[in-house]
């Protein structure tokens, strides 16, 4: 008679078709997440929308590099590579200018003592949901 240990060591015991059914979990899941995961949006036609006291101000092409003078001089946007940010600015804690480089529809930066927003805008969904600083 067999004891129950031995019983229960077998049933346990990993089979072929288990080694091949865990591979191909694994490799469908490294698949989906090199396509689908790790897939940059297209920015085709983004655009920015700078707004200054709660009114439009100006509509910029993000593939054109410039520089956007604003408030007689003492904010300075810049617009490079299809990225866009606050190079400088007057305002007290330089929140803005250290938002960096925006890019992907729905980033925005904002800086509150100026009244001054900027905020992305494209045909392509938004890929990010939230940011916390």
């Amino acid at each position: 008679m067999k004891n129950e240990s031995e019983e229960g060591s077998s049933f346990y015991k990993t089979s072929r078709f288990d080694l091949i059914f865990i591979g191909v979990i694994l490799a469908l899941s490294i698949f989906y997440i090199l396509r689908v995961g790790l897939r940059q949006p297209a920015s085709k036609s983004a655009t920015a929308l700078i707004y200054l006291k709660d009114s439009l101000l100006e509509e910029v092409d993000l593939r054109k590099d410039k520089m956007i003078p604003l408030l007689s001089g003492r904010m300075q946007i810049e617009v490079k590579g299809e990225k866009i940010r606050v190079a400088e600015s007057d305002c007290p804690h330089h929140i803005c200018v250290n938002m960096g480089w925006i890019k992907y529809s729905g980033q925005t930066i904002v800086c509150v003592p100026n009244r001054v927003m900027i905020e992305i805008k494209s045909a392509s969904p938004a890929i990010v949901d939230a940011v916390v600083y």
